[in-house]
């Protein structure tokens, strides 16, 4: 299910940028946190997913966000802000 959510896009590319020099490198792509980051293969998309939301960052700071339920988005968002502060 997709929700219209107000995301950040410059707070979700530091997050990505965080997790890429500080996470585990995985074959699902780098861990950090319980966010994990990763890219198409031409580095112009960006993926963040936890267990239950994926945030896919398309060129031109467009998104779109997957999950099913609101309070996992919300959780998203949450570990975000922390993964940023960190």
């Amino acid at each position: 299910m997709e929700h219209e959510y107000k995301i950040d896009v410059k707070q979700a590319l530091r997050v990505f940028d965080k997790i890429t020099k500080e996470g585990e490198k995985t074959a699902h792509g780098w861990l950090y946190r319980g966010l994990t980051a990763s890219t198409d293969f031409d580095g112009y998309t960006v993926f963040l997913r936890s267990q239950t939301v994926e945030l896919t960052i398309f060129f031109h700071n467009k998104f779109t966000v997957n999950c099913s339920r609101p309070t996992d988005l919300e959780d998203f968002v949450e570990l975000m802000n922390k993964i940023d502060r960190a």
